[in-house]
């Protein structure tokens, strides 16, 4: 990570819709690309900026994400020495059903300080476009580790954690253990079979498919039948699931994780969901539960662990009450592909539930 001394503040802010395929799912972003250092946002594939310094080079890697006048996302940006893209571009997820126009801008944060606004963006739904893979350095290999990931969330504590870890003796997370036929509490993935039904990363554009895999009340258990029990409703016979408390007053909140495998690249992210203001656990946790901009991210991850093991933040929110937080891990990693396409792997990606009370 390079030294804080020197940031520099982002500026001339660009942005637009542009639409994916998640499976049978078109699903929006806004695609963000500004001036940081000697970065341009058309900066191109070669040469390096001026200041990359083998990707050394003075540019923050916090950034908050406004969004008609409200901090909406904190992102983490890390980057490899041979990609200087990823400094100073970002894609912000907006679910299925987009509103009509945003407004957006951000600004960075280094030394505990926030730099000046950018310029604000109008986009337009109406105006999206395909998204099409940002060009790759001339000459530079990815070095993709694609050695095994396995974790949970640790705070807030996860489904998994709670029922598999640490063998809460609740109701409920007894149920789910019975029903459950793993107990590799850092595996709750969609499953082999399904990944290479139908590939989670895609390769050729460079991002992973992650929508398509949650139908109905199966969020927690990504509709892996291993971790049925995970998708266990609160009632009166089970009781509810263990609860972490978040103060909703806080200035700022921090998360941590529990890596068993821990590995950096640059095609892996976190995301974080929180339920929209309503939901009642007793029904059950979908996708469409969530609200579609994900409150935190983190992009690639740090090249030491314990830079990527936990997150200060100040993006979460307003809620009262009990809610959950779904966070989504992945990228190209995963079963091999049987003739060697997709890059050689399907993806993979590692889900947590983690339920919550606001007070």
């Amino acid at each position: 990570m390079s030294s804080s001394a020197n940031i520099e503040a982002p500026s001339g802010l660009l942005a637009d819709i542009r639409h994916r395929s998640d499976g049978d799912q078109r699903v929006f972003g806004i695609h963000l690309r500004w001036q940081i250092g000697d970065n341009r946002p058309d900066h191109g594939s070669w040469p390096p900026p001026a200041d990359w310094n083998e990707g050394d080079a003075p540019y923050p890697h916090v950034y908050e994400v406004w969004i008609n006048g409200e901090a909406r996302q904190t992102v983490f940006l890390h980057w490899p020495a041979w990609d200087w893209s990823p400094s100073n571009s970002h894609w912000v997820d907006l679910g299925e059903e987009p509103d009509a126009e945003y407004r957006v801008k951000i600004r960075a944060k280094a030394d505990g300080s926030f730099t000046p606004f950018t310029n604000e963006v109008t986009v337009a739904a109406a105006t999206a476009v395909a998204w099409s893979a940002p060009p790759q350095p001339r000459g530079a290999a990815s070095g993709a580790d694609r050695s095994p990931r396995h974790g949970t969330m640790d705070d807030p504590r996860s489904r998994a954690a709670a029922a598999i870890r640490d063998e809460d003796p609740s109701p409920i997370c007894a149920k789910a253990r019975a029903e459950n036929s793993s107990n590799t509490w850092q595996e709750v993935l969609p499953g082999a079979d399904r990944m290479l039904a139908d590939y989670p990363w895609n390769h050729a554009l460079r991002y992973l498919e992650y929508r398509k895999f949650f139908e109905g009340n199966t969020v927690a258990s990504t509709g892996n039948p291993a971790f049925a029990g995970l998708d266990l409703a609160p009632g009166a016979d089970l009781g509810d699931w263990p609860t972490t408390r978040l103060d909703s007053s806080a200035a700022s909140h921090t998360f941590s994780y529990d890596y068993i495998a821990y590995h950096t690249d640059e095609t892996w992210s976190h995301r974080w969901f929180l339920t929209r203001e309503g939901w009642d656990p007793r029904r059950g946790l979908s996708w469409e539960d969530l609200e579609p901009v994900p409150f935190l991210v983190e992009v690639q991850g740090a090249m030491r662990e314990e830079d990527s093991t936990s997150w200060e933040f100040a993006t979460l929110p307003a809620r009262s009450g009990r809610a959950a937080i779904v966070h989504v891990w992945g990228g190209h990693g995963g079963p091999n592909t049987p003739d060697g396409g997709n890059g050689g792997n399907t993806g993979e990606f590692f889900l947590s539930v983690c339920d919550v009370v606001f007070h």
